[in-house]
């Protein structure tokens, strides 16, 4: 028995002085790690020739005030630190909010006052803001005609993606708005579907009109439209052989809430009286930095150097990764539902440059893709062979046949 008191009692003085070193350790390794310089992160852009950006506010009533306020707030981000000019971008707004009647602060939208109503604040809507899509214009129908290219023939081009996009063209989408389980609201009159969503980008990938698409969402259960799953590419079921679906090849989704889950607001003014921002722009722009007071400019302010390193941050980091702290709590009140499923590159690996910085030139060529109708270099493509006489009233109309890509 003595034998065996004298071995527990070494063994305790050695588990003692084993925790006393640990404690130690742990107390100045934490001071000579963090002093080694984190290496680099180097991330291969894609070779693409052009972006383009598609932001939509599909809201009505002063109420969605912060709606107004996400989409201004990602289109001057996009031309302030981007570099994208009005013709590489396509607005729409679903409610002219800032002229409201009851907008106490007449022709301005403030996500943030720091003083009095009149002082000088950053406005989103001071005069530099060009609405392609307005009010009633705002529909389901024109947004996908956006994107498949289906215009009416006396449609500008100021309010289309351009003709010539094709596998190098990059397409940044970015909708706020109401929404639900696999629909998002327009205007409180239709709805769009998470299924035409995705047969209007299978058109797209058909017709080669992208070689890249992020798809970000901010609504409630947003992640419910993410059109890019491994459900949306199995074949219907049905009593006859339909054959596969083409997967939809590289389209990243982020959505800002998912299943179940509402997407929130982040503070309100009492001004206004509503709610002014949503938590997902908010913690967008607090990461990467707002822009300067004056939209004009395009000059990055100090806390926006983040955003002249968009070469250098993946997309996951900047719209997903940057939503949660060091401990892993999420900023935002909700879960973040991303997926790059039938992407060739991760979105991890893809930087944010290929989606936020506009890249203009490049050799592009038109679809060549069944049969056209241009007119002045217009497609046509929404004319089926059964309305075909219709084209043949247009004045100055070739029709051009061209073989089917093999």
């Amino acid at each position: 028995m003595r034998l065996l008191r004298t071995f527990y009692h070494s063994t305790t003085i050695i588990q003692t002085f084993l925790l006393y070193t640990t404690t130690i350790t742990t107390l100045l390794l934490p001071t000579l790690t963090t002093a080694r310089p984190s290496s680099p992160h180097h991330l291969k852009p894609s070779n693409h020739t052009n972006n383009y950006a598609l932001i939509l506010q599909s809201s009505v009533f002063f109420h969605n005030y912060r709606h107004t306020s996400n989409a201004l707030g990602i289109y001057h981000s996009l031309k302030q630190h981007g570099g994208f000019t009005d013709d590489h971008i396509l607005l729409f707004l679903g409610d002219e909010v800032a002229c409201n009647a009851r907008n106490p602060l007449k022709d301005t939208i403030l996500p943030y006052r720091s003083g009095g109503p009149r002082t000088k604040n950053l406005d989103l809507y001071d005069g530099h803001v060009e609405v392609d899509y307005g009010g009633e214009d705002v529909t389901v129908d024109n947004f996908l005609r956006v994107l498949s290219g289906r215009h009416h023939p006396l449609t500008p081009a100021s309010m289309r993606l351009p003709y010539e996009m094709d596998e190098g063209s990059n397409l940044f989408i970015y909708i706020t708005g109401h929404g639900g389980d696999e629909f998002f609201k327009f205007r409180d009159k239709e709805e769009l579907t998470m299924k035409a969503f995705r047969n209007a980008l299978d058109e797209m990938q058909f017709r080669k009109r992208f070689g890249k698409v992020l798809f970000v969402t901010d609504t409630c259960q947003a992640f419910t439209l993410a059109p890019n799953t491994e459900e949306n590419d199995k074949p219907p079921v049905l009593p006859f052989d339909t054959g596969s679906p083409a997967p939809l090849k590289n389209v990243y989704t982020i959505g800002s809430s998912i299943k179940d889950h509402n997407s929130y607001s982040h503070h309100s003014d009492n001004i206004v009286g509503h709610s002014v921002l949503d938590r997902y722009v908010h913690n967008l722009m607090q990461y990467m930095g707002w822009m300067d007071t004056n939209t004009k400019t395009g000059k990055a302010t100090s806390s926006s150097d983040k955003w002249s390193r968009m070469e250098e941050m993946s997309v996951k980091e900047a719209l997903v990764d940057s939503f949660y702290d060091r401990d892993g709590y999420l900023k935002m009140g909700t879960e973040i539902g991303w997926t790059d499923h039938g992407c060739d590159v991760r979105m991890k690996n893809v930087p944010l440059s290929d989606f936020m910085v506009m890249r203009r030139g490049g050799k592009t060529r038109a679809s060549e893709v069944g049969v056209e109708v241009l007119v002045e270099g217009v497609d046509f493509m929404q004319q089926t062979t059964t309305s075909m006489t219709a084209a043949a009233a247009v004045p100055e109309v070739v029709v051009v046949e061209r073989e089917r890509d093999q």
